[in-house]
């Protein structure tokens, strides 16, 4: 048996032990900030702010709304290993694997929005080089499909939100043209197109349920407003949100090389994005501007630049997000 003494010394080496690698676990975690920018072309994104020479008609835009969900953030080392980075958990901004970034601030034409911004996404990762940066645009199909009305900061706020079948707007960007959007095609004088009311929202609180229909904007739109909103479509009717498939998940995997987080911002740019699209015809009998429909016309060129297009089995490149 072991003498009192030599247990004592026992305990003290182990405690000595445990503390040592408690202290090397925590100095093996690094804590990263991945900032974000909203541009439209070579000018940064500012409510009320016009911008000339978008799309292949050159318009002249205001951008009134700039949001976007991003989930799955991971940072991949010189060895060619995914590292998930794991979010701060803060309550607001971020929940579970996702993450609201907003560019808009309530203000001037944003007035559909929220007065504050987030430009930034934190988390931690083990220590490493990393030299590229992966991630997903749109909510996770486990949680894309729960109320908005009850759910959780940032996924509470209906105005990023369609219904409980169709889930969440992924991307919303909502915009007025300088001259008014004319309709090609055949249009049926019976089917008006509709938008969603244009309200507030009370950032990061509690909201009433949506009761927009999912293919539905803004009824008081203008023809010369035009809307992206980009999320799954074609989704089955279950009361279990774990048990939705949709024919069109449309969440877009972003893998940006030569990224570090320490010298970098990702550019999220909407004069790329709208860079194949008319901006001054809309396709009749649809709302105007794209809302993820794979039959609207005026979705093509968006749902190309994201890599969206066709099957969803294109091996293209995204051209939204870009390093800087």
């Amino acid at each position: 048996m072991f003498s009192t003494s030599t247990k004592k010394s026992i305990l003290l080496a182990l405690s000595i032990a445990l503390s040592s690698g408690a202290v090397q676990a925590q100095s093996d975690v690094e804590e990263i900030t991945i900032n974000f920018e909203g541009w439209v072309g070579e000018e940064e994104f500012v409510c009320g702010e016009s911008y000339d020479g978008v799309g292949l008609a050159q318009s002249n835009i205001t951008p009134t709304d700039f949001r976007f969900y991003i989930s799955d953030v991971t940072l991949v080392d010189i060895d060619g290993n995914a590292v998930p980075l794991e979010l701060e958990q803060d309550g607001k901004w971020q929940h579970q694997n996702v993450a609201l970034l907003d560019f808009e601030d309530g203000t001037s034409t944003c007035d559909n929005g929220t007065e504050e911004t987030r430009t930034m996404i934190m988390g931690t990762v083990p220590e490493g080089d990393y030299e590229s940066l992966q991630f997903t645009l749109g909510v996770p199909q486990k949680l894309n499909h729960d109320d908005a009305s009850i759910a959780p900061s940032p996924l509470n706020l209906t105005s990023m939100w369609w219904n409980w079948q169709g889930g969440y707007k992924f991307l919303r960007v909502d915009l007025e043209t300088e001259k008014a959007i004319a309709n090609v095609g055949e249009t049926n004088p019976s089917q008006s197109i509709h938008h969603g009311n244009k309200g507030e929202d009370d950032a990061h609180g509690t909201h009433g349920q949506n009761t927009d229909s999912k293919h539905q904007g803004h009824q008081n739109a203008s023809s010369n407003t035009y809307l992206i909103h980009l999320g799954s479509t074609g989704c089955s009717d279950s009361a279990q949100s774990n048990l939705f498939g949709c024919n069109n998940p449309n969440r877009v995997n972003v893998t940006l090389e030569d990224f570090d987080a320490e010298k970098n911002v990702v550019i999220a740019d909407l004069a790329e994005l709208l860079s194949q699209s008319d901006l001054s015809t809309n396709q009749a009998n649809t709302p105007n501007g794209c809302m993820s429909s794979p039959e609207d016309g005026d979705c093509l060129p968006i749902l190309q630049n994201l890599n969206l297009s066709g099957d969803n089995t294109s091996e293209g490149e995204q051209n939204f997000f870009f390093v800087q």
